[in-house]
């Protein structure tokens, strides 16, 4: 235990935690006597391994896995013999003794109470050394492809097939005489499609961030080197530039393209709806003209321009510089997209890029890593232990 970790122990053993002990003798535990149960709500305890480890913290040892469950930790509190235990369908506290209902809630109550402020001190201590875990590499991510693309092919889906909107014409009479309007149905679908588009680049793009975040334990991550938190807050295109380099001139028209794509259609409405250089969104008053867009005769390019602000051309365009894109990456980085496509979370550790690269250089793919991962991660949802 680390001069830090003992600290926090000696803490918390005089504070939130001094009326928990190590539990007794399995003989004198009086299993016989009435138990009390309460479940502990996933808001209450939404880490529960961080409960485990402050009792961890001032020398009870914790059990497990066994059959449906992760973990669980006997001690003692006031005297009475408890239990925590990580279960498959929640978190459990029990309390054994010749207690009334009434007591037994109260205790648990305040085990409960004792336990989540002495988590506190656990978060603090963690956080103190997360910087330093962060920059060895041992981490892991959660892999959101399969969420992200969803959003992106709902609006793909919608922006290529808006629903049908009908014509409508209205028609009156009032004071002033006769009225009538009429909404052309095609125009409210192109509208319909352009915000879709709009959403689906978005969607797309972001989805192209996590998974250039994601293969880089596939590629050349070095923890010595590489800046994993920077890598993930810098903008798309220097993640671009870090997975598929600078060489490839395939990449690097791709990029480009993907850049008109984004700053035309997705950057003015991620931007307050202004364009880069405020071609169409700013008119300058110029004695004896008049007021005249920035862009003068290039606002042909600008989505203000034409009457409908995304052609079907348009859509179809956007769409196959996005399928080219995937195949691309599907081409020349396989074993990355292999991973992510298979869902499962990725780690940046060097246990881990050691295992991808034997599995590779082996059988020249990831399936039976992917299996072996896959299996593992069934057996810890379901608590197959």
């Amino acid at each position: 235990m680390s001069d830090r970790e003992e600290a926090a122990g000696k803490l918390l053993s005089s504070t939130s935690l001094r009326d928990f002990s190590p539990p007794k003798a399995l003989e004198e535990r009086y299993y016989d006597l009435p138990s009390y149960r309460a479940t502990l709500a996933p808001q209450e305890a939404p880490i529960p391994v961080l409960l485990r480890h402050a009792l961890t913290l001032i020398g009870i040892r914790h059990d497990g896995p066994g059959e449906k469950v992760a973990w669980w930790v006997s001690f003692a509190y006031k005297g009475y013999h408890c239990e925590l235990a990580h279960q498959k369908f929640g978190l459990r506290l029990r309390i054994w003794g010749n207690l009334t209902e009434d007591q037994a809630d109260e205790l648990l109550t305040k085990i409960r109470k004792k336990l989540g402020s002495a988590v506190k001190t656990v978060e603090g201590l963690l956080a103190a050394t997360a910087s330093d875990t962060l920059n060895t590499g041992d981490v892991t991510v959660v892999n959101q492809h399969r969420q992200l693309r969803q959003a992106y092919d709902y609006f793909r889906e919608r922006a290529t097939n808006p629903d049908m909107v009908h014509d409508i014409t209205e028609s009156g009479t009032n004071e002033f005489g006769s009225w009538s309007t009429f909404l052309l149905g095609k125009n409210v679908m192109a509208m319909h499609a352009f915000h879709d588009l709009v959403a689906a680049i978005t969607a797309f793009v972001s989805s192209l961030e996590h998974d250039f975040v994601l293969a880089l334990p596939f590629l050349d991550f070095d923890p010595t080197t590489d800046d994993l938190t920077k890598i993930i807050g810098d903008r798309w295109g220097e993640k671009w530039r870090r997975v598929m380099g600078h060489s490839d001139s395939e990449a690097v028209h791709l990029r480009e393209r993907l850049i008109m794509v984004v700053e035309r259609w997705r950057n003015p409405y991620s931007h307050g709806g202004f364009e880069k250089g405020h071609g169409a969104t700013i008119y300058l008053h110029t004695p004896g003209i008049g007021a005249l867009p920035i862009g003068l005769s290039g606002i042909r390019d600008s989505p203000l321009f034409p009457f409908h602000a995304a052609s079907d051309t348009d859509i179809q365009g956007v769409f196959a510089l996005f399928d080219e894109i995937d195949a691309y990456l599907g081409r020349t980085i396989p074993h990355a997209m292999e991973w992510i496509d298979s869902g499962l979370d990725v780690r940046f550790d060097a246990v881990f890029r050691a295992q991808v690269l034997a599995c590779i250089e082996s059988d020249g793919a990831l399936e039976r890593l992917i299996d072996v991962y896959a299996s593992s991660a069934d057996t810890i949802a379901n608590m197959d232990y």
